[in-house]
Formats: C-alpha cells, structure tokens, sequence
C-alpha cells in the first residue's frame, strides 16, 4: 500500500518504520523534523517496559529520585522502583528518522497545505510536484493539518499550553514537579544529557501565555540564578488535553485515513504526557492499518480508558478539596509521613499504576496508610 505520513515527531516516524518493515511504501512529509518540543521529555516505566523503540541506543538520562512540590514549602521526595528516564526531542526525533530512511521510508520536507480526495485515496500537492497514495496517516500534533481536512479540529477548550526553556548545564538526577495554589497546570525541571529543560502547561486563556512566561521564568531565576536564562533557548507548543466530553466525538480515523498520538488527542489530561500514546497509537495502527474501525476501537481499549478516566479526575486534581485543604498539598503532605501512599504515589508518576485502578487501589490501602501514620513509617 502507498501510504502518506504528516508528521515526523515520534507517532509519525515510528508508525512509518512499522509500515515500512511490512512492506508498505512510506512517504514522510514534515517541514523542520527533528524539532525541539517545549516537554519535560519524561519517559515512563511502563514505555521503557513496552515500547522497544526505546531500548535502542540514543541519549536518555536515568532519572535516581523525583521531587514533588507544592508552592515553596512543603515536598516529597519518590525513588522509582523500576527505570524511569528523559530524553531530548530532538535527539529522539533524529534518531528515529534515521531508522526510517534506513528502513525504506521516503521523506520529503514540505509543509501540507492542501490534501484532494481521489475516488481510492489522496492526492497532496507538493513543491514542485504531487504525491497520490492510498492511505493518510496525520501525527501533524494538536493543531494537525490533517485532522482540521479530514475531521474535527481539537476545540480550544480542549487545548492546554507548554512553554519552556533549555538551559546549558549539567544537574544531579532528580525531576522536579512544582504544583502551584490556585494554578492549572504545573512547572517542571527534567535533567537531560547536557541541558536542564524547564517548562509549564496549563489551559489556555486569553493573556495568559505571557504571565506564564514571567512565573517560569521566576522559578529559574529562583534556582539558578539571575544569570541563567542568558543562553536558554524558549519553546510554546499547544498539547491536547480533552475533556470528558470531547472523548466522545473524538473522531480518529475514517476511510483510507487516521490520526495517531497528539493529533489524536492522545495525551494525558493531567500531566501532558504523551510519548507512551505516540509510540502505541502508532504500533496500533501499523498492524490495523486499512481497518479504521478495528483501529479506533483498539486505541480505546488500549489508550482511551485510561485517557478518559484522566480527564475525568481533572478537575478533582486540580481544584478539588481533601481534608479542608488543596487536594494536591493533602496528597503530598500525607506521602510525606506514608511510605505506603508514597509508593502509589510513584507509581502513578512512572505510568505502573493505572488511573482506572487507582480508586480500588487507594482503598484497600486505607488500613496500611493508616498504620503508616500512626506508627510514622516514611
């Protein structure tokens, strides 16, 4: 099959060697991969665990402890039981694009402005010439080209922004998460192979993308010093975060056509995380391709339960109340004095506790938090 892929980030590439090892000729169009992304770049347990992409041999940074704030005073610190890494976009975007040329695939840097429907498939211009294939593959991210031809665009509201910095330097191990009162979203610090990448997602509003600027940039100053953004390189990127009434008109694929990773709106609703669907939603439809239904309704087995259960502690995550306080501060503090809540705690950030699971898991682990409390076991 002729088979077109809009988009070179990690969903696109990986999905173009799949097809392409099965014998599919591959075209990839992107206009600047390998890119940049303002995101922390953090890669979960349960990726490194079943996404062999990740095995191979490109720059990643084995992370030894994270540390959870909120606001200035109060923190835990979780050492992961099983890998958790941080890789460079860049790095991993330049690796994958190798594999795909060696693995056959073709790719073009253009960018897509124009997309015909043919009676058995598409036809998209290109510079100096046009492609015609008979499958459209759109992993062009949250404001994809091929979703708003195709589909349905992402709504607005359904859209939270990153913005970050990339800061020369070398720094211990550790990723910092910093919860904020009274603020939707979260700052990072990811150490990375020679490079401290800071960042920030939250919902967007009208005017907020520059006070965001200035509370990140705060922060750092704050660590590192009034110096430090001096040779920082500054990235914004939307990433898709739907709410549990978008899943419902979700439309990912249709005939001779579908979306993968952030062009699906496959990220995490809480956190932004997206790298673990990327790379899934990509291994799905490689061994779906040409079967749109099959293909939807495995991503919803595999990733949509999850994503939407996300979506739906949203809001409790961010603005609920938990013993007359911010729910994120009560969590933290308790894991503070529960080395039981503690390791739930840890393995919801390295992806081994599922969102679906974690209600059940919390409470049959009542009776053990509580003892953890009263005998103060850390």
């Amino acid at each position: 099959m002729r088979i077109a892929v809009v988009g070179a980030g990690p969903a696109g590439t990986w999905a173009s060697i799949l097809l392409a090892r099965r014998g599919h000729s591959v075209t990839l169009i992107d206009p600047q991969a390998p890119w940049e992304k303002p995101c922390g770049g953090g890669v979960t347990t349960k990726a490194l665990a079943t996404c062999a992409v990740l095995e191979s041999q490109f720059p990643k940074r084995p992370i030894d402890n994270i540390k959870i704030y909120f606001g200035d005073k109060t923190s835990v610190s979780v050492t992961p039981q099983q890998p958790i890494a941080v890789v460079s976009r860049r790095d991993f975007g330049k690796y994958l694009l190798e594999e795909a040329l060696k693995s056959g695939v073709t790719f073009i840097k253009h960018r897509i402005n124009h997309i015909d429907a043919l009676h058995d498939g598409w036809k998209i211009p290109l510079k100096d010439s046009a492609l015609t294939v008979e499958f459209l593959i759109g992993a062009d991210g949250a404001t994809s080209y091929v979703r708003r031809t195709l589909g349905t665009p992402i709504a607005p509201e359904d859209l939270c922004m990153t913005l970050g910095y990339f800061i020369p330097g070398n720094v211990p191990a550790t990723m910092k998460i910093y919860f904020i009162p009274s603020f939707e979203g979260y700052i990072w610090s990811f150490p990375r192979q020679n490079h401290i990448s800071y960042g920030l997602i939250t919902r967007t509003e009208p005017g907020w993308t520059a006070r965001a600027k200035v509370l990140l940039s705060n922060y750092i100053i704050a660590e590192l010093g009034p110096d430090a953004l001096e040779n920082a390189e500054f990235y914004s990127a939307p990433v898709p975060c739907l709410a549990p009434r978008s899943w419902q008109k979700n439309e990912i694929s249709g005939e001779r056509w579908a979306l993968i990773g952030d062009a699906a709106g496959l990220s995490d609703p809480i956190t932004g995380e997206g790298i673990y669907s990327a790379l899934r939603s990509a291994e799905i439809l490689a061994n779906t391709i040409g079967a749109p239904e099959q293909y939807r309704s495995k991503v919803m087995a595999d990733l949509g339960r999850e994503l939407i259960r996300a979506s739906r502690m949203y809001r409790r995550f961010y603005r609920g109340r938990f013993l007359g306080g911010d729910f994120r501060k009560r969590t933290i503090q308790l894991s503070i004095r529960s080395r039981t809540l503690k390791g739930i705690l840890g393995n919801l950030i390295a992806g081994n506790q599922s969102y679906v699971g974690l209600k059940k898991k919390l409470f049959f682990s009542i009776p053990a938090i509580g003892l953890d409390l009263l005998s103060g076991r850390r």
